[in-house]
């Protein structure tokens, strides 16, 4: 008669799932970082103005258009991150105080969105990218 030996691999097939989870969000989240940067980027139709001390010339943005670049802060603030372990989380955004209020808007500035926007466009995406085959 045969000897049959059961193996019991849960925990190897567990950590390889809750690996590829990470990695999967990882490229999801480095995605939407690389598209709203884009969006940041570019022409806006605001009210054009020369920047003190300088022959330069801004257009800011309109209300309900991404904010303009004057120097480029907000766009390299904008960075992700992964959060893993037993549930793995995702997170796209500034720690700019002017990210919420470009965002969102205030009571002197009204909005100017810029990373819901492109979480909406990327949708389609992302639903890609965590829906492909995992081994």
């Amino acid at each position: 008669m045969a000897k049959i030996k059961f193996t019991r691999n849960l925990d190897q097939v567990v950590k390889k799932i809750n690996d590829m989870a990470a990695q999967r969000m990882a490229e999801t989240c480095l995605h939407v970082q690389n598209k709203t940067k884009e969006k940041l980027s570019g022409n806006r139709t605001g009210r054009t103005y020369r920047v003190p001390g300088t022959n330069r010339t801004y257009t800011a943005s309109a209300p309900g258009e991404p904010p303009a670049v004057m120097h480029g802060q907000l766009r390299t603030s904008i960075q992700s991150r992964v959060k893993g372990g037993r549930t793995v989380s995702g997170e796209v955004g500034s720690g700019l105080k002017k990210a919420v209020e470009l965002e969102f808007g205030t009571k002197r500035i009204k909005p100017r969105p810029f990373l819901r926007p492109t979480f909406q466009e990327e949708l389609p995406e992302i639903k890609n990218i965590l829906s492909r085959r995992w081994f």
